[in-house]
C-alpha cells in the first residue's frame, strides 16, 4: 500500500483532524497534570533546586570567560589582583568557578534523584491506577471494548507520561539559565547578544512552523499503530481459533498489510520530517556560531571584547540552543506523551461502578428470594427494550430454569440479580431489598455462579478454588474439593493442588474446569446460585460427575438455570420459556410439555428429535 493511498484526505477530514489534535493536546495537558497532584510537594522542591542550578550553570560561561582572561594577563607576566582578597585574579576566578560548578553538579544530583523517583512513581502509579479503574468498571464497558487495547494505552502512557516528566524537569532550570545568559552575555557585548538573541528567535519560529504540521501526521501514525497492534494482539490471543481455522496466513497477510504497509508508511513518513528538522537544527546552530566568530575578529582587533569575553559568549551560544535543540529533538516523546496522555484518560474518565450507593444497605446474611416487580430493560435510552415487563417471584431454596432460543434476554434477566445492570422500568428486589439499594459488594459475596465458559487463573488448583473465599482454611479446600470431586483427577497430578492450570485453566479439560468452579461456589456457600449451561460440553461420563456435584451444591440454595439442553430442566420448580424478552411460558416440565402449540413443546420435540 503507498503512502499516497494511505495518507490522502478530504479537506473536511483534515479540518476534523486539527481540531481532534489541538482537544487531544489540551486534554492530554490536564490529564498529566492529574497525574502529578499527587507529587506536588516533590515538584516545589524541583522548581526551588531548578532555580540554584540555572543561576549556578548559567553563571559558568561569564566566570570561564573572565579565568581566561585572567590567564592571558598572566602569559603576558601581568599579574592582576582583587583589591578586597589580594588573590591574582585567576585563582579568585578560578575558585569561583569551582564553587560554581559544586554547587550545580550537587544540586543537579540532588534534582536527578528526586526527578527520578518523581518519574517512577508517577510511572508506576498511572499504571496502578488503570488497572485498578478498570476493574472497577462496569461489565458493560468490557464488553463493548478491546480490554487488550486499553491496557496497552494505559502501559504505553505511563512510561511516556513519565518521559515528559523528566524532560521537563530537566529543560526548566536550561531555560531558566538561558534568561540569565542572556542578561550576563548583554553585559559583555550588545550587540553579540542580540545576534544570539536573533538566532534563538529565528530557530524557535522556524522551528514552529515546521513542527505544526507533524502533529496530525503523528496522530495518525499512532491511531494505525494502535488500532494495528489491537487487531494482532487479538489474533495471538485467539490462536487456538486461528490455527483450528488454518488461518494463519489470513492473519499473517492482515498483521504485514496494516503494521508494513499503512502504520510503516505514515510512520516512515513521521521519520523523514523529523530527519529535516535534525539537519535544520544543526544548520541554524552553526550560521549563528560562525556570524559570532566572524564579528569578533574585528571587535577583539579593535579591544572592543576580550578572548575571554568570546569564549563567555561561545559558551552562552551553545547554552541558548542547547534547550531549544533538545525541545526539538524530544518534540515527538513530548507530542506522543501528550497524545498517549489524552488517549488513556478517555479510559479513566468512563464512569466505574457505584458499589454503594447513598445509604447502601449491607444486610450480614441472604435467604434468597429474588423478585421482579414489572421489570423492563434496555442497555442505553435510545436503543430497543430488551426485558418487557417481567414478574417472577421465587422464593427461598427454589430451582428455576431460564429457557428460549439465543438473544431473547435470559442472561440479561439473570445479570439483573447480581446488580451488573439495573432496571430500566420495575424494580429487582433480592429479600426485598432493590437491588439499587444494595451494597453491591455484599450483594455479589452471596452469588456463586458456575459458567458455561470456565476461565481460571494462571495459578494453582487450589488457589483457583479459594478465589473469592481468601480466607477459607485448607480443610475447607479439600472438603468441597471432595464433594466437586476434583481429588480423583488432581491426585493424578505431579503437584497435586499444587499444580498450575496454565492461562484460563488451558492445562484443564472442560470438566475439570467445571468441576474446578463448582467447588469454588461450593465454598463460598451461596444463597443465590446461578448455573449458565454448565454440562453442555461435557461427555456423557463428565456429565454424570459434574451433575451430581451440582446437585450437591444446588441443595437448599435458590438456583437459576440458564439452559439450552431442556433435559438438563426437568426437575425444577419453575421453568421460565423467553421470547423475544417476553416470558412467554411458564410452570414445570410436564405442564409445559402438555400445552399442545407451547414454545417448550416445540423446542424439548425439536431436542429429542420428533421434528
Amino acid at each position: 500500500m503507498s503512502n499516497a493511498s494511505t495518507t490522502q484526505t478530504n479537506p473536511a477530514a483534515q479540518t476534523k483532524t486539527k481540531a481532534e489534535t489541538k482537544q487531544d493536546f489540551r486534554r492530554g495537558l490536564r490529564a498529566i497534570w492529574r497525574h502529578l497532584s499527587s507529587w506536588r510537594r516533590e515538584i516545589n522542591w524541583l522548581i526551588a533546586l531548578g532555580i540554584i542550578s540555572a543561576i549556578a550553570n548559567g553563571s559558568v560561561p561569564y566566570v570561564t570567560g573572565r579565568f581566561f582572561d585572567a590567564l592571558i594577563h598572566l602569559s603576558q607576566h601581568q599579574v592582576l589582583t582583587n583589591p578586597w582578597t589580594g588573590w591574582p585574579l585567576w585563582v579568585l576566578f578560578l575558585v569561583l568557578w569551582l564553587l560554581v560548578q559544586v554547587v550545580a553538579n550537587n544540586v543537579d544530583w540532588i534534582r536527578d534523584r528526586m526527578r527520578r523517583r518523581v518519574d517512577s512513581g508517577v510511572q508506576f502509579k498511572v499504571q496502578t491506577d488503570g488497572f485498578v479503574h478498570m476493574l472497577r468498571l462496569p461489565l458493560t464497558y468490557h464488553k463493548n471494548t478491546h480490554t487488550n487495547g486499553d491496557l496497552q494505552k494505559i502501559s504505553m502512557a505511563s512510561w511516556r507520561i513519565s518521559a515528559i516528566i523528566g524532560l521537563m524537569s530537566n529543560m526548566a532550570p536550561q531555560l531558566l539559565s538561558v534568561l540569565i545568559g542572556i542578561t550576563l552575555a548583554a553585559s559583555i557585548n550588545l550587540s553579540l547578544s542580540g545576534i544570539l538573541a536573533l538566532g534563538v528567535i529565528v530557530y524557535l519560529a522556524l522551528l514552529v512552523k515546521i513542527l505544526m504540521p507533524i502533529a496530525a501526521i503523528d496522530s495518525q501514525a499512532h491511531r494505525s499503530w494502535n488500532e494495528s497492534w489491537d487487531d494482532a494482539a487479538a489474533s495471538v490471543q485467539q490462536v487456538e481459533s486461528v490455527k483450528q481455522a488454518a488461518a494463519e496466513k489470513y492473519e499473517t497477510d492482515k498483521v504485514r498489510e496494516s503494521l508494513l504497509g499503512k502504520t510503516l508508511g505514515l510512520w516512515m513518513k513521521l521519520e523523514k520530517h523529523w530527519s529535516n528538522i535534525s539537519f535544520f537544527q544543526q544548520f541554524v546552530v552553526m550560521l549563528t556560531q560562525l556570524t559570532i566568530f566572524i564579528i569578533s575578529v574585528r571587535l577583539i582587533a579593535t579591544g572592543a571584547i576580550t578572548v575571554g569575553e568570546l569564549v563567555a559568549l561561545n559558551g552562552y551560544a551553545l547554552m541558548f540552543f542547547g534547550p531549544f535543540v533538545s525541545i526539538g529533538y524530544n518534540w515527538q516523546n513530548i507530542q506522543n506523551g501528550i497524545t498517549a496522555a489524552a488517549a488513556v484518560d478517555k479510559i479513566f474518565q468512563e464512569p466505574e461502578e457505584v458499589y454503594q450507593p447513598v445509604e447502601a444497605v449491607a444486610p450480614s446474611s441472604f435467604r434468597g428470594q429474588v423478585i421482579f416487580d414489572h421489570v423492563s430493560f434496555r442497555y442505553a435510552p435510545h436503543q430497543p427494550i430488551v426485558l418487557h415487563d417481567l414478574n417472577i417471584t421465587v422464593e427461598p431454596g427454589q430451582v428455576v430454569a431460564l429457557v428460549g432460543e439465543s438473544g431473547v434476554g435470559k442472561s440479561t434477566a439473570i445479570s439483573l440479580i447480581s446488580g451488573y445492570h439495573f432496571p430500566s422500568e420495575g424494580t429487582v428486589r433480592i429479600d426485598g431489598y432493590d437491588t439499587r439499594t444494595l451494597d453491591l459488594h455484599e450483594l455479589r459475596r452471596h452469588i456463586a455462579v458456575v459458567p458455561q465458559e470456565v476461565a481460571l487463573f494462571n495459578n494453582s488448583i487450589k488457589a483457583n478454588i479459594r478465589y473469592g473465599s481468601f480466607e477459607a482454611s485448607d480443610e475447607a479446600v479439600a472438603r468441597v474439593a471432595q464433594e466437586a470431586h476434583i481429588d480423583e483427577f488432581v491426585q493424578a497430578m505431579p503437584e497435586k493442588y499444587d499444580t498450575l492450570v496454565g492461562e484460563r485453566g488451558i492445562k484443564l479439560s472442560v470438566g475439570q474446569k467445571q468441576r474446578v468452579a463448582i467447588a469454588r461456589a461450593m465454598l463460598r456457600e451461596p444463597a443465590i446460585l446461578i448455573l449458565d449451561e454448565p454440562t453442555s460440553a461435557l461427555d456423557a461420563h463428565t456429565e454424570q460427575i459434574v451433575t451430581t456435584a451440582m446437585e450437591k451444591l444446588m441443595h437448599g440454595r435458590t438456583t437459576f438455570i440458564i439452559a439450552h439442553r431442556l433435559s438438563t430442566v426437568r426437575q425444577a420448580d419453575m421453568i421460565l420459556v423467553f421470547d423475544k424478552g417476553h416470558i412467554a411460558e411458564s410452570g414445570k416440565h410436564q405442564e409445559l410439555i402438555n400445552k399442545p402449540d407451547g414454545i417448550y413443546r416445540r423446542l424439548y420435540e425439536y431436542q429429542v428429535g420428533l421434528h
